[in-house]
């Protein structure tokens, strides 16, 4: 075989494999999920250290697993994935406005830091 073969070989092999790797919509709309509970439990976690009796760290904790189950609930509803057959990008649709908020390859969601800016206000 030519070194050119080999080179075509080679090529056909990565598209094939970003091809069968590239993520789904679930797994767009579980790295949201995942970044986004952080920033929440990390904003908690900053009011909890004010307070120290048993009702308010129990309070705390109720009100985390509802926010939770809130931003779960949200991201379902306007997050979602178009595929590009080797990537995907994640969209989040607001107000019938879709934005794209990170690209999906070989398995993986790599998400923008616009994401941390919208989160943050």
């Amino acid at each position: 075989m030519k070194p050119k073969h080999y080179i075509i070989s080679g090529l056909c092999l990565i598209l094939l494999v970003a091809a069968l790797t590239n993520p789904g919509t679930e797994k767009h709309k579980e790295e949201v999920k995942l970044k986004m509970n952080a920033f929440l439990e990390k904003e908690m976690d900053k009011e909890n250290t004010t307070q120290d009796d048993e009702m308010s760290n129990a309070g705390g904790m109720l009100g985390n697993a509802l926010a939770q189950s809130m931003v779960n609930m949200l991201v379902d509803n306007i997050v979602s994935s178009s595929n590009y057959i080797l990537f995907s990008t994640t969209d989040v649709t607001v107000d019938g406005k879709t934005k794209t908020i990170g690209f999906g390859i070989l398995g993986n969601v790599f998400l923008s830091n616009k994401i941390d800016e919208a989160i943050k206000q």
